[in-house]
C-alpha cells in the first residue's frame, strides 16, 4: 500500500513538472511590447506614469515528503532615458552591491556569462546566494536567464528589453518549480515581489542620474 502511494505521488508530481516546463515554453515565444504586456489598462498606466510593477505568485505543492513549490513572476518598468543610455550601467552586473545595499557580494564572469549575488536582507529568515547565466544586456532585444545555483535552482527566465517613444521599456517573466524552499511560500512571495520592485527602482534612478 505505502508502495502504490509512493509511486502516485511520483506520477502526480511528473505531470504537475511537465504541465509548468510547457507553460514556460508557451509563455517564453514571441516578443513583447508595451502593448502586449499581460497587465490591466491601470497597472499598464501606472508603468506610463513611471510606476515598476511587480508581481510574484508562489505555492506550496503536495504534502511531505513530496512537498514542492512552485513560483510565477513578471516586473515591468519604462525607463525615463533610452535603452542605449540605460544599459551603460544597468550591463554593470558585477557593480549591484554598490547600488542595492541587501546585494553583499556581486560578481560577474565574463567567459561563462555567470552572475554570482550574495543577498542578504530582513525579509529572509537566512542569507541566500543567487548563481545564474546571463550574457551582459547591452542591447534592446530578449536575454534568457537561468539559475545555476541556490534555492530556486532551474529557475528560467526571460528577460525583454524594448524601445518605446525615446524611452526603455523592460519587462521580465520567469518560472520555476522545485523542492520546497524551507522559506515559507508567503514570505518568499513578499520578499521576491518587493526586493524586485525596489531593485528596479534603485536601478532606475542610478542609470538615470550618475555619469556615463
Amino acid at each position: 500500500m505505502a508502495e502504490a502511494a509512493w509511486r502516485k505521488g511520483i506520477v502526480r508530481y511528473f505531470f504537475c513538472f511537465m504541465a509548468l516546463f510547457l507553460n514556460n515554453f508557451a509563455a517564453f515565444s514571441g516578443e513583447i511590447s508595451f502593448e502586449k504586456l499581460p497587465y490591466n489598462k491601470s497597472i499598464k498606466e501606472n508603468i506610463l506614469e513611471g510606476e515598476v510593477f511587480s508581481e510574484s505568485k508562489v505555492k506550496t505543492v503536495g504534502e511531505k515528503p513530496f512537498m514542492a513549490q512552485s513560483l510565477k513572476f513578471s516586473i515591468a518598468g519604462l525607463h525615463p532615458k533610452s535603452c542605449d543610455y540605460a544599459l551603460k550601467k544597468l550591463s554593470l552586473y558585477e557593480e549591484y552591491s554598490r547600488y542595492l545595499d541587501f546585494v553583499k557580494v556581486s560578481k560577474y564572469d565574463e567567459s561563462k556569462q555567470e552572475i554570482d549575488f550574495f543577498i542578504e536582507h530582513t525579509l529572509l529568515p537566512y542569507p541566500i546566494e543567487l548563481t545564474f547565466i546571463l550574457p551582459r544586456v547591452r542591447t534592446v532585444g530578449q536575454y534568457p536567464f537561468r539559475f545555476q545555483l541556490g534555492i530556486l535552482k532551474d529557475l528560467k527566465g526571460i528577460i525583454y528589453v524594448e524601445k518605446y517613444k525615446n524611452r526603455c521599456l523592460f519587462y521580465t517573466s520567469a518560472d520555476w518549480y522545485g523542492p520546497h524552499t524551507g522559506i515559507p511560500s508567503l514570505l518568499l512571495e513578499i520578499f521576491s515581489q518587493t526586493l524586485s520592485k525596489i531593485s528596479m527602482e534603485l536601478l532606475f534612478r542610478i542609470s538615470s542620474s550618475l555619469a556615463h
